[in-house]
């Protein structure tokens, strides 16, 4: 045995350069990073670094055998958002596959954990676990909302208690919904930025701390999928610091001004690698200082949703050591004074799903619960630091009663005393509909829909749907059901801002089609308050754009809103339906109704005037006053 002590890259190439070339200045031996600071730090970042590097070393006892194994060996964390259903052997490799080699799976249920189980999740979540593996949950940040793309909350809020409130809350739902399986969570769309008296990495940490504390052993994970500032090294176990191509990896590479203290502090993910250039990258990645890779060879636009061939999987496990990921414990509340009493907790803004809460600052305070009472005992609804004072809270069931209070952190991390309560009306849905008011204005070159979305969703799609069911062998579409065993069939859809064509081809032998969709273009997409207004470059100079499905699902109630409602074309029951494709021909018919000699004009006695137009098998009556 031997032991290895990992030397942070800038004193070593000053110490070792220095000693070589004992004639070179200082100016040549150290990163532009460093000589570019203009606060006259740059001793003292050395400084800090070799105080940083004698204080807590690096080191490990290893044999001379790097495959033997160590606690912090490089190894390998997957970011695997591959649905179970559609491939369960990809989930069965990464189970079965070593413990020690890939020691880190990611579940993403609808870009977080939703607010329901979902069995097929469950079943995998839990054999990951008892397999050995950290399985941590999904929970998107949105870079706070401070980005160039201002990211809201589903709420539509771009507020950093808000976007608190809804962070706390994913975390909690996830160990709700999956239980002891759940090993921590991987917090995406992380800001890379220290912020204005360090507010922004303050924020992470204090989120961290939360994690860590309502559910003990949590491992967490910071993505800003980019370099990242040195403030940032203690918010979280792990921060993945590279998220792009194989190219960029091996051509324009950027890494952080920093050294970390410990390899697994730093995940890379490079993708697009082809399988010969596995051990390279894996080797490369180690030498950067990275402790967790993901290699791949999948591509954009989702890199992450298939796993590579087992070849490919069983050459990046052989160039990793192998070891445990990096866990720490939550920080220690400051010791301080008793917390004060919060005064003055208002209520307003309650629709069907949220309210706003808002109160005064309480002496003393490290920071706030607020707490949520339904009937029964309190719990923490949302933490946030103590200059917070005032949030949105979310996830309420429509229709209900609740009541908030609030308590101010004190010494040690103790609640004081309570503040005054407030309880809160939500709004009942109309005829418990979730999407109302949906309509289509269709015009040659495009097509407005429109449609008032009452609770926040993780994902809202529109579809524009041709007939009930789909002609799989010379026109496949996407299915939508609208009753079990049911469906109309698509061929475009608006995801985000972005209209997409179907492409998919029904393998042989199956009667599942795959979700395979090519990008025609983006869609202006507007949100005002509850109403949503999409615009798309397809009109009826393209294709039938009257009829659409309006679909929303996570976090709500799962909906399928369609118009005209497919049942209208729904012939079950006749039995002219053993006709093939009669319903699409008399659909089609309806659409290029024209008068001609064989139709037949009627007006029976007592009864509303009618028009009777027969054609191809298909009866059309016209109601109204015959002159």
């Amino acid at each position: 045995m031997m032991m290895q002590c990992r030397i942070p890259q800038v004193m070593l190439h000053i110490t070792v350069c220095s000693l070589l070339f004992p004639s070179l200045v200082l100016s040549q031996l150290v990163p532009n990073t460093l000589l570019q600071r203009d606060d006259g730090g740059l001793a003292q970042e050395y400084g800090k670094i070799m105080d940083d590097f004698l204080t807590n070393p690096t080191c490990s006892a290893n044999s001379s055998d790097p495959g033997s194994g160590s606690k912090n060996g490089q190894q390998i964390a997957v970011a695997s958002y591959i649905s179970p259903l559609a491939d369960p052997a990809a989930w069965t490799r990464l189970i079965g596959y070593s413990k020690d080699k890939v020691s880190i799976l990611v579940a993403n249920v609808v870009n977080g954990p939703d607010t329901q189980v979902d069995d097929a999740w469950k079943s995998i979540i839990d054999q990951a676990h008892a397999s050995g593996k950290t399985v941590l949950g999904y929970v998107r940040t949105g870079y706070l909302g401070v980005s160039q793309q201002q990211f809201k909350t589903r709420l539509g809020s771009g507020d950093l208690a808000d976007w608190t409130a809804q962070i706390e809350r994913d975390v909690d739902i996830w160990y709700e919904l999956y239980g002891s399986s759940m090993g921590g969570i991987f917090f995406d769309e992380g800001w890379p930025e220290c912020g204005s008296d360090n507010q922004y990495v303050n924020l992470y940490k204090y989120i961290n701390d939360y994690t860590k504390r309502a559910h003990p052993g949590a491992l967490t994970v910071l993505n800003p999928g980019s370099p990242i500032a040195h403030c940032y090294e203690d918010t979280m176990d792990t921060l993945l610091t590279f998220e792009l191509s194989y190219e960029a990896y091996i051509s324009s590479y950027q890494g952080n001004d920093w050294v970390a203290k410990d390899p697994r502090k730093i995940w890379h993910i490079v993708y697009n690698t082809p399988e010969s250039a596995v051990a390279s990258v894996a080797k490369l990645a180690h030498d950067r200082g990275a402790g967790f890779i993901q290699i791949t060879d999948d591509i954009m636009p989702n890199p992450y949703d298939n796993l590579p061939s087992d070849s490919y999987m069983q050459s990046q496990m052989s160039a990793v050591e192998g070891g445990v990921p990096l866990n720490d414990d939550p920080s220690e509340w400051p010791a301080g004074a008793v917390a004060g009493t919060p005064s003055g907790l208002t209520a307003s803004k309650a629709d069907y799903s949220s309210v706003h809460l808002s109160w005064n600052y309480a002496s003393d305070a490290k920071g706030y619960h607020v707490y949520l009472r339904n009937g029964g005992a309190g719990f923490i609804a949302a933490s946030v630091p103590n200059t917070m004072t005032a949030i949105t809270i979310g996830g309420l069931p429509s229709g209900s009663h609740v009541n908030f209070y609030v308590k101010a952190i004190g010494t040690h991390g103790d609640p004081g005393p309570s503040s005054n309560t407030v309880g809160v009306d939500t709004t009942p849905l109309p005829d418990g509909k979730t999407v109302t008011n949906y309509k289509a204005s269709p015009s040659g070159a495009s097509t407005t829909y429109q449609a008032d979305i009452l609770v926040p969703y993780a994902f809202v799609r529109l579809y524009i749907w041709d007939s009930v069911e789909c002609d799989f062998d010379t026109d496949p579409g996407w299915t939508v059901n609208f009753k079990v065993d049911d469906y109309v069939c698509t061929h475009y859809m608006v995801e985000g801002e972005t209209l997409y064509k179907y492409n998919g081809k029904l393998p042989a032998g199956s009667t599942a089609p795959p979700w395979s969709w090519e990008t025609v273009g983006p869609v202006t997409v507007k949100i005002d308050g509850y109403t949503y207004t999409w615009t798309i470059p397809l009109g009826t100079g393209t294709t039938d754009t009257s009829k659409f499905v309006v679909q929303a699902q996570g976090y709500g109630p799962f909906i399928n809103a369609f118009s005209p409602k497919p049942d209208d074309y729904d012939c079950k029951g006749s039995s002219m339906c053993t006709t093939p494709d009669l319903v699409k021909w008399c659909d089609h018919a309806v659409n290029t109704l024209q008068r001609s000699d064989s139709a037949i004009y009627s007006n029976q006695p007592g009864t509303a005037g009618e028009i009777r137009l027969v054609g191809v098998g298909c009866l059309f009556k016209v109601l109204g006053t015959v002159p």
